[in-house]
């Protein structure tokens, strides 16, 4: 038996690559395993133009739904692209849906968890696109207009991604401060790029996206370790 957390795996259906991976994943864990997936299970591009479809063409989703059926506990914490999707995960899942900071004990060590985006360093601008009424316009957009803006989103993104990683690290780093004494590890998503700071009171974990990689915190008798497997496709010999 032991405990996962897991977090931005971004999951979307012209993704399956990403969807395939993640689901073998989720068959691997055990019938008494709990799995908690700290934010961003899904893209925003699912949550505007995908759920619809229910599970019957995501084989990650459809993966945690056996995974509870199996005996497995699972909880779905919101994120910044899935935040509305909390009576999908419910329904259709099964996950138990839990707003953030969630606070749980595993193993004797006492587990802080949050998606990160709401701590600071996050753009402004950002904000708007976690609205209901974003995911509606977006939803509503024409095929070939909603796609361009995606791919701008994405470049945006990479580009600015070192930056945009440094300044939310630092507002990570204030927050694991303010839970010294009531948390003996701080996990929490949103940043893609896997960061662990043993050295930190309490420890920091960030798991880190399924880009490129499946990386996860698996926690038992012996501790809490980050774990990060680069995916097929990124090894080169």
């Amino acid at each position: 038996m032991s405990s996962y957390f897991t977090s931005d795996v971004h999951l979307r259906l012209d993704r399956p690559e990403r969807d395939q991976r993640f689901a073998s994943w989720v068959e691997s864990l055990g019938n008494d395993d709990s799995l908690t997936i700290v934010g961003d299970l899904c893209d925003f591009w699912f949550a505007a133009r995908q759920y619809q479809t229910g599970l019957k063409s995501c084989q990650g989703l459809r993966a945690l739904a056996d995974f509870r059926i199996r005996g497995g506990q699972l909880t779905i914490m919101p994120g910044n692209h899935d935040g509305w999707l909390g009576p999908f995960y419910e329904n259709e899942v099964g996950a138990r849906f839990a707003p953030e900071p969630l606070e749980v004990e595993a193993f004797g060590l006492r587990i802080h968890l949050r998606h990160g985006h709401t701590l600071g360093g996050h753009p402004v601008w950002k904000g708007w696109m976690e609205s209901r009424s974003f995911l509606t316009a977006f939803r509503s957009l024409p095929s070939q207009l909603a796609t361009t803006f995606d791919h701008r989103l994405e470049r945006r993104n990479e580009k600015n991604r070192e930056l945009d990683d440094m300044r939310q690290l630092a507002a990570y780093r204030r927050y694991v401060d303010s839970c010294a004494g009531r948390a003996d590890l701080v996990l929490i998503g949103h940043i893609h790029r896997s960061f662990e700071d043993a050295g930190s009171a309490p420890r920091l974990m960030i798991p880190g996206g399924w880009f490129g990689q499946s990386s996860f915190v698996k926690v038992d008798s012996s501790g809490a370790a980050l774990v990060v497997e680069p995916a097929p496709s990124s090894l080169t010999c």
